[in-house]
């Protein structure tokens, strides 16, 4: 590993975020590197990555919006790449970019949402719909069905990601359906709060439900 993106890997287990937006403005391989390191998503630190660049976004938008709008299109052009793969973590920090950038990148909300049916996307998309959803329900509202149709999954993480979701979006439509997986035991890697942790799909079910209006 570089020095440069050992200084990155400290940064990130800091969660420095601030720091490495300073950064950034200095050096611009640093987003280049933080997409790098978000692959691997059994490691903590890949996670803390997709926030910094939501972070790094939104302080780079007040003064070059197109840049902001260049780094998402990277990222979706990454996505629909064939060579497979490197655009596993793409809808997540594209998730990040309209968290943090609600009214200059709404537009690709609904480009993340069309990527569910794939499955190596699939959580990521939620994921991502759930981060916006807390800052802004109504950009991903027409998504509310398809999130509540992974509910009923037969796979541990899409449900329990699906429950999260409904419950940063505060859709009480959904209260039932979370109540029913309350009871779920089934454990799954979540990360929150800076934090990667194990959850049952149950205790995110709970969760959600808390957040309900």
């Amino acid at each position: 590993m570089s020095p440069f993106k050992k200084e990155i890997v400290i940064l990130l287990e800091k969660r420095d975020y601030n720091a490495l937006s300073k950064l950034s403005l200095i050096d611009k391989k640093v987003v280049s590197a933080l997409i790098s390191l978000s692959y691997d998503k059994k490691k903590q630190n890949s996670w803390r990555a997709m926030e910094a660049i939501g972070f790094i976004t939104k302080d780079l938008s007040k003064s070059n919006p197109d840049a902001v709008r260049n780094i998402a299109g990277r990222l979706l052009w990454m996505i629909r790449d064939e060579s497979g793969g490197i655009g596993w973590s793409s809808p997540e920090i594209l998730g990040e970019i309209v968290k943090n950038n609600p009214v200059l990148c709404s537009d690709i909300a609904p480009i993340i949402a069309s990527f569910h049916e794939e499955k190596m996307l699939c959580p990521g998309v939620l994921w991502a719909l759930g981060r916006i959803g807390k800052i802004n329900a109504e950009t991903v509202s027409y998504a509310v069905p398809i999130i509540r149709s992974y509910l009923k999954s037969a796979d541990n993480t899409l449900r329990g990601y699906a429950a999260w979701a409904l419950g940063e979006m505060g859709n009480k439509e959904s209260a039932a359906e979370l109540e029913d997986l309350k009871k779920d035991k089934d454990r799954i890697e979540f990360y929150q709060d800076g934090e990667l942790k194990k959850i049952s799909v149950g205790e995110l079910a709970s969760g959600a439900i808390e957040k309900l209006p």
